[in-house]
């Protein structure tokens, strides 16, 4: 049976290589020996199902045995079959190349963070690491440019806090930069010299300087480790956020992700819905920054940052995004923003009513992040059809008491971050995401982060929690009708698990067997539980 007709229905942008995929995958096979969860959307429940039938590209059926027919029987032994993941928000290039010694989120010291800054390795010309996070330190100092003096004192170096909404650099590297004369987010210090900080429009002038000057290769590399760690982590669906080209490179850079495995959701994080729409993406924006962040105290607060007069920024005047927001709509393209502190979200929200009125939006807009909004806003949004692509593992990271919430913002405000459970009883859509490389590129854990928030009143169930990671994203990106669930005539795109995560267990306990895409296996473990009953040939 061919699908390749059906096939070409399917939004280009998010299906490469169609042709190849239908004539690699003609052959029926039937999963026997699964616990497989179809979310039956009329109803809003999930059903379990014994066995699956995939023939080609697509799910046939549940719970059948086609006698006489010629079918592949793959015996699953009690694995778990949930659709494919998604992730909302993955930064392909930097979570590539900050593996390995570049990554320095598991420093707990400044002495740890200074040992480890010696050991990065000059590569491409360059010394790059990152994920630095002196909230986790336990000896209450703070990053600084004196490691890169010492260790690497000649190299074009530079350091790049977890939210990416910092860097430090060294002296070259400040020179090379030559940033303009009263640009902001500078650090001196008391005799007016540059240290080395680098925050606001400094920070990003830098980073995007930096990675330009990297070697394509380098960066082509570091995306196909990252796109390997998602298929490796259940994740097939993939919002990659293009952050810094050049207008012209937005094109390349999106072939770059098709030329990928997986299927690809590409956020060009510009306020240019009109470059989104000659792209053929129905969405445009993610990562257009209305703020900064809660780490680097640059997120748009209503109360200053604890022990400061510092209330963030907002980087976009009223006017500049109610441009935005208004030729998104007149277009039928989904505007996506960034927006953390409460005056950001309440900018957005503002200007989303000035656009719409009463009426829902119809198009998907999107908030990224949305840390802390107050019920008001979250109940704008819900009414307003604003979609919220959130990070549960934020919470994880820096939720509770002692953590980074609780010192930059308080006890109070801490109680109120993150409030999935608040949007999800308002009728929002929750979408899942990590941010990555801010937090582990992994649903299976942001899952998890979802069901035990520090809040007990923001608590998703496990199965809202999988719908934020599935079927919600798929709405997100406007491929609800082909993927996203397990149903009949919807693309054959799951994940095997080697236990069940909606029978009292906790998803981060699960390892991912197998991730298949349009009936192709595209990961699996070395031992796979899952075997062709016919010649015992494993899936590789």
């Amino acid at each position: 049976m061919s699908y390749g007709r059906v096939e070409a229905s399917f939004d280009a942008a998010v299906r490469p290589g169609l042709a190849r995929t239908a004539t690699n995958n003609d052959g029926v096979k039937l999963f026997t020996g699964v616990i497989a969860y179809a979310y039956d959307v009329h109803a809003g429940a999930f059903r379990k199902h014994r066995s699956v039938l995939v023939d080609g590209l697509r799910i046939v059926a549940f719970d059948e045995d086609p006698a006489g027919t010629s079918v592949e029987r793959v015996a699953c032994e009690g694995a778990t079959l949930l659709p494919a993941f998604a992730d909302c928000h993955v930064h392909l290039t930097d979570t590539g190349l900050f593996l390995d010694e570049r990554n320095l989120n598991r420093t707990r010291s400044y002495q740890e963070f200074a040992a480890q800054v010696t050991r990065v390795a000059r590569e491409w010309g360059v010394v790059f690491a990152g994920q630095y996070d002196e909230s986790a330190w336990k000896d209450g100092r703070v990053a600084d440019a004196a490691p890169l003096e010492r260790a690497h004192p000649d190299a074009r170096a530079m350091l790049v806090r977890v939210d990416g909404h910092s860097c430090i650099v060294n002296r070259a590297t400040f020179i090379w930069l030559n940033l303009p004369d009263g640009i902001e987010g500078i650090e001196r210090d008391a005799d007016g010299s540059p240290t080395g900080k680098l925050f606001l429009d400094a920070n990003w002038r830098a980073q995007s300087a930096f990675m330009e000057a990297m070697p394509l290769e380098a960066k082509r590399a570091a995306e196909q480790r990252a796109a390997e760690l998602a298929r490796s982590n259940g994740i097939v669906h993939v919002h990659a956020q293009l952050v810094g080209f050049r207008r012209e490179q937005y094109a390349e850079e999106i072939d770059a992700l098709r030329a990928l495995p997986g299927k690809w959701y590409p956020k060009i994080c510009t306020p240019d819905p009109h470059l989104a729409a000659e792209l053929g993406l129905r969405y445009v924006g993610g990562d257009v920054f209305v703020d900064g962040s809660i780490g680097s105290r640059t997120a748009a607060v209503s109360e200053p940052f604890c022990g400061t007069h510092e209330h963030g920024k907002l980087r976009y005047s009223d006017d500049e995004l109610l441009d935005y927001f208004a030729a998104a709509q007149g277009a039928g393209i989904a505007a996506g923003v960034h927006a953390i502190g409460d005056r950001a979200i309440e900018q957005c929200v503002r200007t989303w009513e000035r656009v719409l009125g009463e009426r829902p939006a119809g198009v998907r807009h999107f908030i990224e992040h949305f840390e802390i909004a107050t019920e008001e806003q979250i109940e704008a949004c819900a009414r307003m059809g604003v979609y919220l692509s959130m990070q549960p593992q934020f919470d994880a990271l820096w939720g509770g008491e002692g953590a980074m919430y609780d010192e930059r913002l308080g006890t109070r405000r801490m109680h109120s971050m993150n409030a999935l459970g608040r949007a999800q009883r308002a009728g929002a859509v929750l979408c899942g995401g990590s941010d990555s490389p801010v937090c582990e590129l992994s649903a299976l854990h942001g899952m998890q982060a979802a069901i035990a928030h520090h809040e007990p009143r923001e608590r998703l169930t496990s199965e809202e929690a999988l719908l934020m990671y599935t079927f919600n994203a798929a709405k997100l990106g406007y491929v609800e009708r082909q993927t996203g669930v397990l149903a009949p005539g919807y693309a054959a795109d799951f994940v095997l698990l080697d236990r069940d995560p909606l029978a009292g267990g906790r998803f981060d306990d699960c390892t991912v067997l197998q991730t298949w895409s349009d009936g192709e296996c595209i990961f699996s473990r070395q031992t796979p539980p899952c075997q062709s009953g016919g010649n015992d040939e494993r899936y590789r």
